[in-house]
């Protein structure tokens, strides 16, 4: 014959329930709490780069044009943040590759057969 809810050891008590619940719950509101400041910090900031494309617009720089030059360069920031971490050996065979790639290294083909040949997964590598 089963036990009873109330004489299965198995069973957790209600207060201890009662805690992990309110501790869970806790943690979500400091999460609350610190996703306000950090977003009320990026409304500063982006409120500031605003004055700043406000700024060129008056002085005749395109702000659709200035945008696009941020994001490419940002790009090539992380670009090149992808292969300073390589080691003297691995950096030397990286080259080696690129040139022999010639300009077709810099085709999402190309760097799929990059990341092939240093054995990395293909598709995460060329951000597929």
């Amino acid at each position: 014959m089963a036990k009873a809810a109330s004489e299965n050891n198995n069973t957790p008590a209600e207060k201890d329930v009662q805690d992990a619940v309110a501790d869970i719950e806790n943690c979500y509101d400091k999460l609350d709490t610190e996703r306000g400041v950090y977003m009320s910090k990026c409304k500063g900031i982006r409120g500031e780069m605003k004055d700043h494309y406000a700024d060129a617009s008056n002085l005749g720089i395109s702000t659709k044009l200035l945008k696009k030059i941020i994001k490419e360069r940002e790009l090539e920031r992380k670009i090149a943040g992808l292969t300073e971490d390589l080691e003297a050996d691995e950096r030397s065979e990286y080259d080696m590759l690129t040139d022999k790639l010639g300009e077709f290294a810099n085709t999402p083909l190309g760097a799929a057969a990059l990341a092939k040949a240093k054995g990395e997964d293909t598709l995460a590598s060329v951000g597929a």
